[in-house]
This record gives C-alpha cells, structure tokens and sequence, in this order.
C-alpha cells in the first residue's frame, strides 16, 4: 500500500513527456496524405516511433500500478529485522508435560520479544489451567503489564488473562483494563 503514492507520482512526472511526444506522433501519422503514401512512408515511421516512445515513458510506473496487487503474493513487500519468536518449543513442552520447562521457554521469547503478548498468555494458562497456582499466574500477568508498551496490548493481556482465569474454578477476579478511548479505567492493577 505504501508504494502506491510513489507509483502515481512517477506517473504524474511521466505524463507531461508522454503527452507531449505522444501528441507529435499522432499528429505526424494523421497528417499523411493518403495519395503520397511513399513518401509519407518516413513521416508514418517517426508518428509510429513517437506514440511507441510515449508508451515507453508512461509504461513502467503504469505496469507498477496494475500489478502491485498481485506482487504481493509472490514477492512480500514486508520484511522482518529479525527472526520471528518460536513457540513451538515452549507448546511442545506443555503438551509433554514439562510445564515449568515450558515457562521458562516462554519467559526467554519474552525476554527477546518485549512486545509480544503471546507469552505471557501461554505462561499464565500453563501457570492456571497445568499447575493450579492463580497467585503466579497473577504475578506473570503483572509483570507482562509492566513490560508492554501498547495499550492495545495490554488490553488484549487482560482480557485473554480474565478469560483463562475463568475457565478453572479459580476465584473470580476483576480485571480493569488499561486506559483507552473505549475504556475509562487507567487502573492496570488487576485487584485482590
């Protein structure tokens, strides 16, 4: 999407030029008289050189927009600086049972990957749900508060940690969510 902008300005800066030569080639190939056609043979050349020159000009940006769409699917615009987490290491552990090993995958994405909320939802559902200790699992949650930066983020954070909470028989909780334009709560303090 970000191309976009550069593509029509390559095609504004393009058009002037284009015009102009392709003006000249049309006028070339309509002003040939039809009984002098070989003599006129040079001047239909040069009309048909020009309107192909015109092309040439205005092409490149013009195939850029037509086929920015359908770039994307064979060639990603979106790079990343860095590899993305893994979280197939600290899932496998889980469903091997290997919960705290589990967590400590989970808490070294983390660590690498600040804005990441994943992680602190896998560690609070493994924390809830496998070892049954809502007190840690609080302490994760707050933490995970502390780290985020986003208010997106942290709304997404105490949702997924409200609903986690709610599907064990742990003691119900209020969660406030983070302050926001849909929210009026500037409290991140999840309560007792």
């Amino acid at each position: 999407m970000s191309n976009y902008r550069e593509i029509i300005e390559s095609i504004l800066r393009r058009m002037v030029p284009a015009i102009v030569v392709g003006a000249l080639g049309w006028w070339l190939l309509t002003s040939v008289n039809e009984s002098d056609s070989w003599r006129a043979m040079p001047r239909l050349l040069l009309g048909m050189a020009f309107l192909v020159l015109a092309a040439i000009i205005l092409g490149p940006p013009v195939a850029r927009l037509v086929a920015e769409p359908f770039g994307g699917l064979f060639y990603p615009v979106e790079r990343y600086s860095r590899p993305q987490p893994v979280y197939g290491i600290p899932e496998s552990r889980r469903v091997k049972g290997l919960y705290e090993e589990a967590i400590v995958e989970f808490e070294k994405i983390a660590e690498d990957y600040p804005d990441e909320v994943r992680p602190y939802t896998g560690m609070i559902d493994i924390a809830i749900c496998n070892l049954e200790d809502p007190d840690r699992a609080r302490q994760m949650y707050q933490r995970g508060m502390s780290v985020l930066k986003r208010d997106k983020d942290k709304e997404t954070l105490a949702k997924k940690y409200s609903a986690i909470r709610s599907r064990v028989n742990a003691k119900p909780e209020t969660v406030q969510v983070p302050f926001n334009k849909h929210s009026n709560s500037e409290n991140d303090d999840p309560g007792p």
